[in-house]
């Protein structure tokens, strides 16, 4: 072959070699551009995900993420490629994503779990995780692709839907419950108010028949018309009372009450019950003396809009009472005359008394002076000359006890008429007790029982007769010593709001309850410590309330049964 056909040939092969080479770099240099292009392109769509994404290696180390991953993170692309989780996040965490990255790696296929993401902030998010594996160009398995959807507002949403179907569900269930438990009430209610209803028609008419079995008239009046709504038997007396005027149906008259006082007007007026009484005429003309209770009834709104009367006859208790009126006025004529008589024969016994009195003591002293002597030696003349001294005795006493009774009455008499004359003064407290205790020394020569003395200091001068309330001290205290077997006796005085307070206390047997206001009462007696008889008069008491009256006080007793009685009276301070 010739030389330069070789040449030829081998210029074209190189020149071929070389055209080759050229279309295979610019092939090439094409195919890296249009990869760049595509991956930035990839990159750009990957960036533009919401969902933070990202890319791993075998090694479980990044290879890549998007924005949102980034921005979650809050890392930038150079923090995180050729980082793995336990550069990025809580060791807590680190583990679960490793755990999962191994068991994708080993089963393959496709991964979905929710777990907790710790952001850029520092709070941690529900998240969840999509994971899948990629392949190499030889299609070999070259690492996993993630997909994270944050999923804290859903569940919290879902938190709240839970709640709220639980609620709803306990709601429906107490709903279920009250329902059932309105419709067990609605049965039972329904089955009371048949009952009921039977129990009212058998009340109204055993009410009906209340209403006309009472012997008095009962009508129900309506307030703007005065016709009768209900009347029994005793106030119709077997009328209609249909639209019948109250005055109509009652007195046959067209007028209400004519000239007595309407009871119907009076409630009206005053939206009150009313009592009235006047005379009736009655449908036969006759009359009658009645008493009406009329009584408002009211609406729900407060309207009066009826009344009920009570109408009853008291002919008969006006008869009985002016009977009694005339009784009293006859007892009280016979009092009078009673109390004037005695005033008579208190006076008229007085001087006959005196001079019984007067000679018992004489024919007592002369027995023995002048007997007594003769029957020394004799037994049987001494022993009636004993006997007579002691009947003398007894005739003494009841002289005295007679006229200590005369002279109480005609006291009290005077008391009571007002037929005192009262000697007013000033009056040293502390003084009217010592003359009391003066004046009742003698009472207390018993060493069982001793008179005390309680004075308050600096205690004002008062005005009143101190004679007559000598009297009440003495009384008292005599009666003290009466009734206490042993102990105190203790008169004092006290200052009291605007006034005084004087107290005689003993420690003796007491004074029941049921008779504090009955020893005040004319001839009210207790019985003594000794004889277990009454023992005075039964009108020092008296006699003390109405001295402490005049003085413009009151008197009174503080006691019970075996705890000692405490008697006080006070007085103003004028």
């Amino acid at each position: 072959m010739d030389h330069s056909i070789v040449f030829d040939f081998f210029l074209l092969g190189f020149a071929v070699v070389i055209t080759f080479f050229v279309v295979s770099f610019i092939r090439r240099r094409e195919d890296e551009r249009r990869q760049r292009a595509k991956n930035l392109f990839l990159q750009t769509l990957i960036d533009n995900i919401p969902s933070p994404v990202f890319y791993k290696d075998m090694e479980g180390k990044y290879l890549g993420c998007n924005k949102a991953f980034r921005v979650m993170l809050g890392l930038e692309t150079s923090e995180i490629v050729g980082k793995t989780v336990f550069d990025l996040a809580p060791r807590e965490l680190a583990r679960v994503y490793k755990k999962a990255d191994d068991e994708l790696f080993a089963v393959g296929g496709e991964q979905r779990y929710e777990t907790q993401l710790k952001s850029a902030d520092g709070t941690l998010h529900e998240v969840f995780f999509t994971k899948s594996l990629f392949q190499d160009a030889a299609g070999n398995t070259a690492g996993l692709l993630g997909v994270m959807l944050d999923i804290t507002d859903r569940k919290r949403v879902e938190e709240a839907l839970r709640l709220a179907h639980d609620e709803l569900e306990q709601r429906v269930e107490e709903r279920t419950a009250e329902l059932a438990a309105t419709n067990l009430f609605l049965e039972r209610e329904i089955k009371e108010r048949i009952k009921a209803e039977k129990e009212s028609r058998a009340k109204s008419d055993f009410l009906n028949s209340v209403i006309n079995s009472i012997n008095h008239g009962l009508v129900v009046i309506d307030i703007e018309d005065y016709t009768v709504k209900l009347a029994n038997s005793a106030a119709s007396e077997g009328r209609l009372v249909e639209d019948v005027c109250c005055h109509k149906l009652l007195h046959d008259s067209d007028m209400p009450c004519g000239e007595n006082i309407c009871p119907v007007h009076v409630v009206k007026k005053t939206k009150k019950p009313a009592v009235v009484q006047h005379d009736h005429i009655n449908p036969d003309g006759s009359v009658s003396y009645v008493e009406i209770h009329a009584y408002p009834v009211f609406d729900e709104d407060g309207k009066l809009i009826q009344i009920i009367e009570n109408i009853m006859d008291i002919t008969s208790r006006k008869r009985a009472e002016q009977a009694m009126l005339e009784a009293k006025e006859m007892a009280e004529t016979t009092s009078r005359l009673m109390s004037e008589f005695l005033d008579m024969v208190s006076h008229e016994l007085r001087t006959p008394m005196t001079s019984v009195q007067g000679f018992a003591k004489l024919i007592d002293k002369t027995v023995g002076n002048h007997f007594e002597p003769l029957a020394e030696g004799d037994v049987r003349l001494a022993k009636q000359v004993g006997r007579i001294r002691g009947n003398l005795g007894i005739i003494i006493s009841e002289s005295d006890r007679l006229t200590e009774l005369i002279n109480d009455h005609l006291d009290l008499s005077k008391l009571e008429s007002g037929r005192v004359e009262w000697r007013n003064e000033k009056i040293l407290p502390q003084e009217l007790v010592e003359r009391a205790r003066a004046a009742t020394h003698s009472l207390f020569h018993d060493d069982a029982v001793d008179l005390m003395v309680e004075v308050e200091k600096g205690l004002p001068q008062f005005n009143g007769d101190s004679d007559r309330l000598l009297q009440v001290l003495i009384n008292l205290i005599s009666n003290a010593v009466k009734f206490t077997p042993e102990g105190d006796v203790t008169c004092g005085v006290t200052r009291r709001d605007n006034g005084l307070l004087f107290c005689v206390a003993d420690t003796g047997i007491g004074v029941p309850e049921d008779q504090h206001e009955l020893i005040f009462s004319k001839f009210s007696q207790l019985q003594t410590r000794k004889s277990g008889k009454p023992s005075g008069t039964g009108l020092g008491l008296p006699i003390s309330r109405e001295i402490i009256s005049h003085h413009g006080g009151e008197i009174w007793v503080e006691s019970q049964p075996g705890h000692g009685s405490r008697f006080c009276f006070s007085v103003p301070i004028k």
